[in-house]
């Protein structure tokens, strides 16, 4: 069951999209004008700060000559607008500004009078010629010859038997083809300017398939398929069992439909044909609903130019509706293949036959070149990576001869540089340098610490140059004096 109310949920949604935006007609000429506009002033601001900035550029400040220039030309402007004169150019020229001014209208309804003039062309001398021939020219024909004959003549029914055919066929080949060929491919170019106009609107600036080449390409492969769509439907409505045949060309047309209303769009996307297919039969409910108006509408009469030619009238509606729809897609799980049959059948046409030997090897060449490239993809992420482990261990490398000199620059002791003299200075005292040396000499037992000695006197009379002798604390053994020596400062004891 909720597959079933999914699935009629995208074809009510469909139909709706399909109708709702006809409306679109009636307002997006507004909109269009209202872009135009909005660009326009764009481009006259920058115009105009170009040319304030040109200005500025060639004097950027005025001066005195400059400004008295300015005030001459504001005169003469004032004395050409309060003269009582004029001349015969002046006139020519605001006359031909005024004309350019009038020659662009504002708010054009451009779309507008393209759908009206795809209605007049397909409806007013296509549809509207054959109906007055089929109910105006040969009624009136028949009837004079009823009057030239008499009604109960037996020469009559056999006259008209071959005149009918006749004119019919001079009508159709003289007339309805070349206005029916001539339509569809104006009608083919107004179609393209309608949907590129509301896309703009909508989406902004088309995103074409990438390469002309393969444009063209894309471009045939999709009529192909279309006109073997098209057959193939004609094809399923002749299955003999009642309502199955007809109810599968039905569904066939709405798919068609669907696709040529939204192949403009999906086009202006980028999308490829095997694409819009697949997107299609996956979500057919929905496509399926859209495309319903235009296939009962095609369908009112058997003639098929009267069916092209009111297709031709309704067509660029549903354009529109198709360039404002969103599709509800994963309304179901079944996908249904009806472009299978005719994509395989132009397959066979542009690429000759799958199962011959040409193909089979154009098959294995592509596949040993993907596998060529697939390699290649492969050694070249493998040479990356080689590439990014080496860079790493040399990072890394880098990064511990690094903290190796700093450690060893943390335990070298920094050298203090030395002051420099220009002569000898005298011998600097190491009270810690004494000390270890007075510990370690050979007299250290016998020699007074420091605490039994008085601290010096220095005496106040510096110019007799009194020796400084210890005097030895009370009750210490005394030590023999010998003569004085000239020692260093490494030779002192205290």
């Amino acid at each position: 069951m909720a597959a079933i109310k999914n699935i009629t949920l995208g074809i009510l949604y469909g139909l709706w999209d399909s109708i709702r935006g006809m409306t679109l007609v009636l307002h997006i000429d507004n909109e269009v004008n209202r872009q135009n506009a909005e660009q326009e002033t764009m481009r006259q601001l920058r115009r105009m700060d170009r040319e304030r900035y040109e200005k500025a550029k060639r004097s950027p400040s005025p001066v005195p000559s400059s400004a008295a220039a300015m005030i001459r030309e504001e005169y003469v402007k004032r004395a050409e607008e309060n003269s009582d004169e004029r001349s015969l150019q002046k006139i020519l020229t605001k006359k031909k500004s005024t004309e350019k001014e009038e020659e662009q209208p504002k708010g054009e309804k451009k779309i507008a009078k393209k759908l009206f003039k795809c209605c007049m062309l397909n409806g007013g001398f296509t549809w509207l010629s054959i109906v007055l021939f089929e109910s105006v020219l040969l009624p009136t024909l028949k009837f004079c010859l009823t009057i030239f004959y008499g009604a109960q003549s037996e020469t009559l029914p056999i006259v008209w038997s071959w005149l009918d055919p006749i004119l019919s066929l001079l009508f159709g080949m003289m007339w309805v083809l070349p206005i029916f060929m001539l339509s569809k491919i104006v009608s083919s170019l107004w179609f393209a300017d309608i949907a590129n106009a509301a896309y703009r609107v909508r989406k902004g600036r088309p995103q074409l398939i990438p390469g002309i080449s393969k444009l063209v390409a894309d471009f045939l492969f999709s009529m192909v398929v279309q006109m073997l769509f098209l057959v193939q439907s004609m094809l399923v409505n002749l299955v003999p069992v009642k309502y199955v045949g007809s109810s599968l060309c039905f569904i066939h047309l709405c798919l068609l439909y669907s696709l040529y209303s939204f192949e403009y769009k999906w086009f202006n996307m980028g999308w490829e044909l095997h694409r819009r297919l697949t997107y299609i039969e996956k979500n057919w409910p929905y496509f399926f609903g859209f495309g319903i108006p235009l296939t009962v509408l095609t369908n009112l009469s058997n003639s098929v130019i009267v069916s092209s030619c009111i297709f031709s009238i309704f067509f660029p509606l549903f354009i529109l509706s198709g360039n404002e729809a969103k599709p509800i897609v994963d309304t179901t799980e079944i996908s249904l293949r009806l472009f299978s049959p005719v994509v395989f059948i132009s397959n066979l046409c542009f690429g000759g036959n799958p199962w011959s030997k040409a193909n089979r090897l154009s098959a294995m060449q592509r596949q040993q070149y993907e596998l060529q490239q697939r390699q290649r993809l492969l050694q070249r992420d493998e040479l990356l990576l080689k590439q990014k482990k080496q860079q790493y261990i040399n990072q890394q490398r880098l990064h511990q001869e690094h903290m190796r000199r700093e450690r060893s620059r943390s335990h070298t002791p920094q050298s203090t540089a030395q002051p420099t003299y220009r002569y000898a200075q005298a011998p600097v005292f190491d009270a810690a340098r004494a000390r270890d040396s007075s510990a370690s000499s050979t007299h250290s037992s016998t020699s007074p610490s420091l605490a039994n000695y008085r601290p010096p006197y220095f005496g106040s009379n510096s110019l007799h140059h009194t020796p400084l002798v210890p005097t030895p604390v009370p009750g210490q053994p005394r030590v023999p004096l010998t003569p004085r020596q000239e020692s260093g400062p490494d030779d002192w004891n205290l």
